[in-house]
C-alpha cells in the first residue's frame, strides 16, 4: 500500500478463507481503501519472510486479521489525490539495470533480483492450464525490451489481477517499471529466464520523462517477432487485414527454409461456404488428456500415457472434449480451403461447449450450420506456412464476428486494406 510518492507498506491479511477471498473479490489493485484497527509491528531484519515481500519503505508492517481489523473502500474528497501514485515508480531510477546488463551478466545476476523500466511488444491471449494434480490456472504470456537490446525477453502473468489489467496493455506503447524481477537461466532453452516473483511490483505507463523517452526509441525499430512463434497474441491486436489472394501470395513468396516456419495473423472479410458441424462426432470433437494433453482414442477411456497419471491407472481419467471444425472460406479474391476451429475458439464461435455440443440431435446440428453456412464474417486467423517438411499451409480461426448488412466492407477488401 502506499499514501505519498516515498511511503510505501506491506499489508497482510489474516483470516477464514471466505474473508480471504471477500477482499480478494472487492478490492483491486488501485482500489483506495481505509485500514481500521489493524496491528502494526516493527520489520525484523533477519526475518525470512522479508524475501518473499516486495521492499518497502517504512520500517513497520501492518496486519489485519479477522474479527478485529476491517479493510473497507475510501471514498472522502481526497481520493483523487492518491490515484496518481499509481503511475509513479516504487523505487528511485538510479536502481534502473538495462536489458543489455542482464543478458550479458546472466551469471552473476542469477537468482538475483533487479529493476526495469522496459515496453511491452507483444501480448499473448490467456491460457488455461490444467497441471497434473487436476488443478486449473491461467496464465499470459507478454515480452518486453528496452533502448539496451534489439532482442524480446519473454514474461508470464500467472496473478489473475495483473492478466486483467494487462487486457489494456498495447503493443509498443505500454511502458512497465519492474520492481525486483528475478533474474534466472533456462537450461534447457538455453537463455536467460526472467520470472515476475513474490517481491515483484509492476508500475505501468510510469508518469516519467524515461517512458517517454523508450516509446520514442521503439517507436522507430521494426515490428518484433515473438521469442516463441507460434505465440497467439491478443486478439484485439490482430488488425492487419488481408484477402485470400493477398494471403496466398505472401505465402508463396515466402521460402520454406531450415525447416523454419513462416506465422502471420490477418483478419479476413469473407464468406463460409462450407463447414462440417453436421458431421459425425470423430470429425467435429476430439477428446484429450486434460494432465498429459495426448489424444484418447476412441475406444479408450484414457490417453494410454504410462508416465501419466490417467493412463497408468494411478488416477481417474480426466478427459477434455473440445472442437476441431473444418471449414472453408471465400471472399471476392479467391477461396481459402482446409480452415479449421478448434478449442476455446470453438466454444466462443458456436456459442456452446464441445460437450453441449455432443447432447445436440442432427437436426440441432444442422440448424446451427445453417446459422454460419454462406454468412459473412470478420475472421481473425493464424496462419503457419508451409515448411520443407509439411508441404501445406494451417489456417487457425481465432475468432469469428458476423458482418450484418456490410456489404462494401465484405466486398472491398483491397480499399480497405490500403
Amino acid at each position: 500500500m502506499r499514501d505519498s510518492p516515498d511511503d510505501f507498506i506491506n499489508v497482510t491479511v489474516w483470516g477464514s478463507s471466505e474473508f480471504i477471498n471477500s477482499l480478494f473479490n472487492k478490492f483491486q489493485i488501485g482500489s483506495v481503501v481505509e485500514i481500521i484497527s489493524g496491528k502494526v509491528i516493527g520489520r525484523l531484519v533477519d526475518d525470512p519472510n522479508e524475501s518473499f515481500v516486495p521492499s518497502v519503505t517504512s520500517q513497520l508492517k501492518i496486519t489485519v486479521n479477522e474479527g478485529s481489523a476491517l479493510i473497507q473502500n475510501h471514498d472522502s474528497d481526497d481520493k483523487a489525490q492518491l490515484l496518481p501514485l499509481l503511475n509513479l515508480p516504487t523505487k528511485s531510477m538510479d536502481t534502473l539495470r538495462t536489458l543489455s546488463y542482464a543478458l550479458d551478466h546472466i551469471e552473476e545476476l542469477k537468482d538475483q533480483f533487479i529493476d526495469l523500466l522496459v515496453i511491452v511488444t507483444f501480448i499473448g491471449e490467456v491460457r488455461e492450464i490444467i497441471s497434473r494434480d487436476g488443478r486449473n490456472f491461467k496464465c499470459r504470456s507478454f515480452e518486453i525490451t528496452d533502448k539496451s537490446t534489439n532482442k524480446t525477453i519473454s514474461l508470464q502473468l500467472w496473478d489473475s489481477e495483473w492478466i486483467r489489467l494487462s487486457e489494456f496493455w498495447e503493443p509498443r506503447k505500454t511502458v512497465l517499471f519492474l520492481a525486483e524481477i528475478r533474474i534466472g537461466y533456462n537450461n534447457f532453452k538455453k537463455r536467460i529466464d526472467m520470472s515476475i516473483a513474490r517481491k515483484t511490483l509492476i508500475t505501468e505507463n510510469p508518469n516519467i520523462s524515461q517512458a517517454m523517452e523508450l516509446r520514442l526509441a521503439i517507436s522507430n525499430r521494426p515490428e518484433f517477432t515473438p521469442t516463441d512463434p507460434f505465440s497467439i497474441p491478443n486478439l484485439k491486436n490482430i488488425t492487419s487485414v488481408m484477402t485470400v489472394q493477398q494471403i496466398t501470395e505472401k505465402l508463396n513468396s515466402t521460402p520454406a527454409e531450415n525447416y523454419e516456419r513462416i506465422q502471420f495473423f490477418v483478419i479476413l472479410y469473407a464468406q463460409i461456404t462450407e463447414i462440417n458441424l453436421d458431421s459425425k462426432d470423430g470429425n467435429v470433437l476430439m477428446t484429450k488428456c486434460a494432465l498429459c494433453k495426448r489424444l484418447v482414442q476412441k475406444d479408450q477411456d484414457s490417453c494410454m500415457n504410462l508416465e501419466c497419471p490417467s493412463g497408468n491407472g494411478s488416477q481417474k481419467p480426466y478427459n477434455v472434449v473440445s472442437f476441431v471444425v473444418k471449414l472453408n472460406l471465400k471472399d471476392d479474391t479467391g477461396y481459402l480451403i482446409g480452415c479449421r476451429i478448434m478449442g476455446n475458439a470453438g466454444e466462443q464461435i458456436f456459442g456452446c461447449t464441445a460437450t453441449e455440443f455432443q447432447e445436440l440431435n442432427e437436426e440441432q446440428r444442422l440448424e446451427l450450420k445453417w446459422q454460419f453456412l454462406f454468412a459473412k464474417f470478420a475472421v481473425r486467423i493464424q496462419i503457419l506456412g508451409p515448411t520443407s517438411t509439411m508441404n501445406r499451409a494451417v489456417y487457425n480461426i481465432l475468432s469469428m464476428t458476423r458482418i450484418e448488412n456490410a456489404e462494401d466492407l465484405f466486398f472491398d477488401n483491397t480499399t480497405k486494406n490500403k
